[in-house]
């Protein structure tokens, strides 16, 4: 069996202890997740040598427990973990674990309630928050996928070959260079300006012409790039039609309407998420692009700052705050989406409860699930859940 195959099996059967809620207190999170789990990264929970817990360092005054300490062959702590009851991760359990390596000079770091697993580069710039690398759910993360995020910062011969401390640190890079150039952006579109807006106006109709696509007129332009920011704009993802701007036919959000002014639903294809509001029919290519323009939409229906507001503590998590005004704020910034008013939606959700999510979010905004806003996910009508 290769390592990553093994660390797949052992994900799987905590996942096992998780769903048949073995795990709620800190000692369930150890004998129950962290033992296992480290050894299937090749550290050897039975050899001090490499892995001791309960590990106490002197710093001046100060003395520090570690958890879990993990040991290169030179006797040096090359990697901290501090393990919480589940559900009882938060700010005390990062900063403790940021300072405990910090005085250590430990490069990688972790914080899991079992559940949740927080990844961090104690020693890079910024703020405490800004040195999450990555966060994994095991229980709405796919097995591959949460594997494939272990055994890249954890696994024994890659944190002491160096490779996961430079990956962790990369990865931290990307992702921060990423919200710098999306909040530049969003900066500069800001307004937007009509200077800017003629700019992209006129490259998008060279490149329209260049193509031999049909040209539209100044107005439809304009109204696309300011949605750019009123939709939510991010890099790498389709940019959302704007509110009062049909899109055009074949786009992944279309309505068709027959003669006499009928709306026709369009035929989806399998594994889509389609969902139909005031008399437009929406066809996405998954339910997070679901949940995301939707929840937008609705701001846009309500025209209120005040809908997020209400909604944030309609879904708010035992730990995540799931929609604010940050990215930070909602307790998962690595997945979350922008929404229209400058506000960010955590994504790191199941589809069950993103559909429940968005079904409070029509209590919020006065409309009925199901009826005002008929949802079809892989071809099946969705019903309403109840809170």
């Amino acid at each position: 069996m290769s390592d990553l195959a093994r660390v797949r099996e052992t994900i799987g059967k905590v996942r096992g202890h998780l769903e048949q809620r073995h795990v709620r207190t800190e000692a369930d999170v150890r004998q129950y997740i962290l033992n296992p789990v480290l050894p299937s990264l090749g550290w050897d929970a039975a050899d001090p040598g490499t892995v001791r817990r309960e590990y106490t360092v002197s710093s001046g005054q100060s003395h520090f427990q570690f958890d879990y300490a993990l040991f290169d062959r030179a006797g040096k702590v090359v990697f901290v973990i501090e393990a919480k009851a589940l559900g009882k991760l938060d700010d005390r359990a990062r900063n403790q674990l940021l300072l405990y390596a910090m005085s250590t000079r430990t490069h990688l770091g972790l914080t899991t309630d079992g559940r949740t697993w927080d990844f961090y580069v104690p020693l890079e710039g910024g703020t405490s928050a800004q040195r999450l690398v990555r966060s994994v759910d095991l229980l709405v993360t796919e097995v591959e996928e949460a594997a494939g995020v272990l055994d890249r910062y954890l696994a024994r011969n890659r944190v002491l070959s160096g490779k996961a401390h430079r990956a962790a640190a990369d990865d931290r890079a990307r992702l921060s260079l990423q919200r710098v150039v999306e909040a530049g952006w969003s900066d500069l579109l800001s307004g937007p300006s009509d200077e800017i807006v003629k700019t992209v106006a006129s490259a998008a109709r060279r490149a329209g012409k260049k193509e031999g696509l049909p040209l539209p007129n100044a107005r439809s332009l304009n109204v696309v790039v300011r949605s750019f920011v009123g939709r939510g704009f991010s890099f790498g993802e389709p940019a959302a039609p704007a509110a009062d701007l049909a899109p055009p036919a074949g786009s992944p959000s279309e309505r068709v309407v027959e003669a006499g002014g009928n709306p026709k639903a369009p035929s989806a294809p399998k594994g889509t998420a389609v969902w139909t509001f005031q008399g437009e029919r929406h066809v996405e290519t998954n339910p997070t692009d679901l949940y995301v323009t939707a929840i937008g939409r609705l701001y846009v229906f309500v025209g209120d700052e005040g809908f997020y507001r209400q909604l944030r503590e309609k879904i708010r998590g035992r730990k995540r705050a799931q929609i604010a005004e940050s990215p930070e704020g909602t307790g998962a910034p690595k997945y979350v989406r922008p929404l229209p008013g400058g506000w960010h939606l955590n994504t790191n959700l199941s589809t069950r409860d993103k559909l429940r999510n968005l079904e409070r979010a029509c209590e919020v905004a006065g409309i009925a699930f199901g009826s005002d806003l008929v949802v079809e996910n892989d071809g099946e009508r969705v019903t309403g859940r109840g809170s």
